[in-house]
């Protein structure tokens, strides 16, 4: 299915004659423009893409614009740009993106549009499923990851800090042909991998410590998420190792149960449940993965709550971890696209653990 026709459904399922778009994510994952500012208008039949000054001339001159028929130059009134084609249009029902609208926003539809209704519309999930385009950009984004965690292997040495490696990885993904960051590095050394956010900080790494380092990029306004956690030098404490294992042993349980039909809310429960049953109950206590796109999280989640049925097509993490206060931590992530039978890995790196010497 295409943007044009999941757009189209979703018109229909809400009883609308256009919707307007008026977040980055979305207005990008329609017409492929990037702008900090804009409104997009959504018919059933025509697609009306509005920018000030700032953008109006690139966009004009973006050669793989997609799904757009007309770029108008809303000037000084954009309200009145928009209220001309909702008229010439004979728009009456106008959906707005409920899940993103904030009030105040609103209130500047509802003053605006006094000749139509406006309809509250969650469009969380329709970038759920994506075309081949945009599984070629996320693998893209992926395979750079990749290349930066090898050149983390040969860099990383005791003594440099937590920050210093977070600028090294930034440094990279840029080398690499990144656009920019999905998200600020996570860096987590010794008994801060307890804290499966941890900013980084001026701890210094040393020997017989297990890092964690939860990183990712945006190629083509399309992101990765990959966690890997490895060694600096021999891991003599028993009990890390064996959260290590569990941890590795409970991803490779929630990656072989993705595939079309299952139940997002299923795989996490069970991986959670292997958890609670090797000793770990409650130190794994947030959702197994999510959904990637031209956002780092988005539909479909994965949680304990999670009534999503995943789709051929859809981009999932899985990340399952283990964070004990006062000894450490461990979170093993994956890129994952959902088939038809099953999944395939958009991540590489590897996921038994490693030992840096």
């Amino acid at each position: 299915m295409n943007k044009m026709d999941i757009i189209k459904k979703l018109l229909e399922q809400n009883k609308a004659d256009a919707i307007i778009l008026h977040s980055p994510e979305n207005r990008y994952w329609f017409s492929r423009f990037h702008s900090s500012m804009g409104y997009l208008i959504i018919t059933k039949k025509q697609s009306y893409l509005f920018l000030d000054g700032r953008y109006i001339t690139a966009a004009k001159n973006q050669k793989d614009l997609q799904n757009i028929d007309h770029i108008k130059h809303f000037g000084k009134s954009v309200w009145e740009e928009m209220n001309n084609v909702l008229k010439n249009e004979n728009i009456q029902n106008i959906a707005f993106e409920s899940d993103w609208i904030i009030y105040k926003q609103y209130l500047g539809f509802k003053n605006a549009f006094i000749n139509q209704k406006l309809i509250p519309v969650d469009c969380s999930g329709m970038r759920m499923v994506k075309d081949q385009w945009e599984i070629e950009q996320i693998q893209k984004a992926c395979d750079i990851t990749d290349q930066v965690f090898q050149t983390v292997l040969k860099f990383v040495k005791p003594g440099i800090t937590e920050k210093e490696l977070a600028r090294f990885v930034s440094d990279q993904f840029f080398a690499f042909g990144a656009d920019k960051l999905s998200f600020d590095t996570i860096i987590a050394s010794g008994i801060n991998g307890s804290m499966p956010h941890a900013v980084p900080t001026d701890k210094k790494l040393a020997l017989g410590e297990l890092i964690t380092l939860d990183m990712g990029c945006f190629y083509n306004g399309y992101c990765s998420d990959q966690t890997r956690t490895f060694a600096l030098g021999e891991i003599k404490d028993a009990k890390l190792l064996d959260i290590y294992n569990t941890v590795f042993e409970a991803q490779s349980l929630g990656i072989s149960l993705v595939k079309a039909g299952q139940n997002a809310g299923f795989i996490h429960n069970e991986v959670a449940k292997f958890i609670a049953q090797k000793g770990y109950e409650g130190y794994f206590d947030h959702g197994l993965g999510h959904g990637i796109g031209v956002e780092i999280h988005e539909e479909p989640y994965e949680n304990a709550i999670s009534k999503s049925i995943l789709t051929k097509n859809m981009t999932i993490t899985v990340e399952p971890g283990i964070y004990i206060p006062g000894v450490g931590g461990v979170r093993i992530e994956d890129d994952i696209l959902v088939t038809e039978n099953g999944y395939e890995m958009l991540t590489s790196s590897p996921r038994k653990l490693i030992i840096v010497k």
